[in-house]
């Protein structure tokens, strides 16, 4: 079963928030999904869903205390999910290398494994992408998102990880801006979504609420449903692409900020 390493060359490019909602869009398609916080010094995958604790974390698992399956945790439309903790309390004990064998368990039961890695390419981000048969490159439109993601494809290829694709994150279509285009020819890699910048996305970080779940009409939820499909290998339905559009994710904006129904 697919298993994929969501990865970044750099911090602050929404590889947390694409892995999340990737992860709840697969499982509202009615794949049985599993999203994984490998990143044990920036947990923030449960964050994003309002979990800012749990008794079990994948720092148990990477110290050989738990087994894998003891970690796992209901999350929104039926996805579940491994968090990390926020303790930085007993870090030197991790095994990194035990996050493959967590991984290759998971794969057992689900139809994905999407692997939230850390950014850059330390000891912990290697071992998270080892783990993985595919790679996911998540990069926003700065010249040095580029130029790490391409460090971090090579390194992937080096693993034998095959990277099945770009998602072009907070995108502002602004004049001399890197075009899809030339991201797919520097990285050798598709453009699986296209994502312009959304204050939404930002708005349900700040609330804890997945995008996809909370605001299902604004840009990033529909690119993600979008993704979602392509990830799937299955064809969007056009009255699935068409369902939200401008005027609804207008509304949905303001009932979320004045609390109507």
């Amino acid at each position: 079963m697919p298993t994929i390493a969501v990865a970044s060359g750099k911090g602050g490019v929404g590889k947390t928030s694409v892995s999340l909602n990737l992860a709840i869009a697969l499982a509202q398609l009615g794949k049985k999904v599993v999203a994984v916080d490998a990143d044990v010094a920036m947990a923030n995958l449960g964050v994003l869903m309002g979990v800012e604790s749990a008794p079990v974390s994948i720092h148990n698992v990477l110290m050989g205390e738990v087994d894998v399956k003891d970690a796992l945790y209901d999350g929104p439309a039926g996805m579940k999910y491994v968090p990390a903790s926020l303790s930085m309390e007993r870090l030197n004990k991790i095994d990194n290398q035990r996050i493959k064998n967590a991984v290759e368990e998971l794969a057992k039961t689900f139809d994905y494994v999407i692997v939230d890695c850390p950014s850059g390419l330390g000891i912990d981000a290697e071992s998270a992408i080892k783990a993985c048969r595919q790679v996911l490159l998540v990069v926003t439109p700065e010249p040095t998102s580029l130029a790490d993601a391409l460090k971090v494809k090579n390194t992937a290829e080096r693993f034998n990880s095959d990277v099945i694709g770009v998602v072009y994150n907070m995108r502002s279509h602004e004049k001399g801006e890197i075009t899809p285009q030339d991201m797919a020819t520097v990285l050798g890699a598709k453009v699986l979504a296209d994502i312009p910048f959304d204050f939404t996305v930002r708005r349900a970080s700040a609330l804890q609420e997945p995008a996809v779940m909370n605001y299902p009409g604004c840009a990033f939820s529909r690119s993600m449903r979008s993704l979602a499909y392509r990830v799937a290998g299955e064809q969007q339905p056009l009255e699935e692409k068409l369902k939200k559009g401008f005027l609804s994710e207008i509304v949905e904006f303001f009932k979320k900020i004045f609390g109507g129904q």
